[in-house]
């Protein structure tokens, strides 16, 4: 069951970001005129990505990912 909810948790984050940063960028295009949608979704990957690396560390318990547990004893 918990993996359910972190699968959903993880769903929800990523379409969020891309929803929000869609919608900002196409009314940044819609009232300045430019042609920004494109930049302003590919944020938005990038910060749900990032999202769902921290929902994931926080998951599993750590900073980080990459950190081994030998680089964590030395660090303390």
């Amino acid at each position: 069951m918990k993996m359910l909810t972190l699968i959903s948790q993880l769903a929800i984050s990523m379409l969020t970001a891309i929803l929000i940063s869609g919608v900002i960028g196409y009314l940044v295009d819609s009232f300045f005129g430019t042609n920004l949608f494109i930049f302003f979704l590919i944020l938005g990957v990038a910060g749900g990505y990032k999202t769902c690396y921290n929902v994931i560390c926080k998951y599993l318990g750590k900073k980080s990912l990459f950190q081994n547990e030998e680089d964590k004893d030395k660090q303390e």
